[in-house]
């Protein structure tokens, strides 16, 4: 496979950020689809669009933003508790993520030409964890995850993708960042990293120049050409 178009991007850089939903595994439906039931389930609306636009954040932080909205409150640790149980409930429903086709091939054009990957996801669903590590073995390390569960302050504060530069030993400059969501975008760009967004999502493209995003594609398989 000839990657002309991430070659350009990969001069003098060491690795690459992976998002982990949207990015690697077709996953974000069933994500949209499980908050939104949840929140129903306790009679708030959470529309699925706006699942989208709050894509990265830590389940705390997205129970907590919808409750400011809605309750014009503070959630309890017993609101968060159920309403996160809810959803781990209902995304156990939903069929097991599909990898996005082609990532396996980039990830091995990667490995093979000295590049590290790292994941840097939002996400605390064990489920998708044991996937990642079972479905890319040899390319995805426990090692070089950092979840939801590895921070305090999740997407779009930077703290996960400086957690990655600092366990990683690299410097901003010497990765880029592969992300499908806005709060995202702002999390990589707020570490000082370049980011390449796909947008494999619902939302308008602008939203994620907006962002901040560098590069803004469709697929993953447009930088092989």
């Amino acid at each position: 496979m000839n990657y002309n178009a991430l070659d350009k991007i990969l001069s003098h850089k060491k690795a690459v950020f992976f998002d982990m939903d949207g990015v690697i595994y077709d996953s974000m439906g069933a994500h949209a689809d499980a908050w939104s039931k949840a929140f129903l389930h306790f009679g708030i609306d959470f529309p699925p669009e706006m699942v989208y636009y709050n894509e990265g954040r830590t389940a705390h932080s997205t129970i907590n933003l919808v409750f400011q909205a809605t309750e014009e409150r503070e959630a309890t640790d017993n609101e968060v508790e159920s309403i996160y149980s809810k959803k781990t409930q209902l995304i156990e429903l939903h069929p097991d993520a599909v990898p996005f086709k082609g990532v396996i091939d980039l990830m091995n054009y990667l490995k093979t030409n000295g590049y590290v990957i790292w994941v840097v996801t939002g996400s605390s669903q064990d489920k998708y964890l044991e996937a990642l590590l079972r479905d890319f073995d040899g390319y995805v390390s426990a090692e070089r995850i950092i979840s939801g569960k590895d921070v305090k302050n999740g997407k779009p504060h930077p703290e996960p993708y400086l957690t990655a530069l600092l366990k990683s030993g690299l410097s901003a400059h010497e990765v880029i960042v592969i992300e499908n969501a806005p709060l995202g975008i702002e999390s990589a760009k707020g570490a000082g990293i370049y980011t390449l967004a796909v947008n494999t999502g619902i939302l308008a493209d602008q939203v994620l120049w907006d962002a901040g995003a560098d590069v803004v594609i469709k697929d993953l398989n447009l930088l092989v050409y």
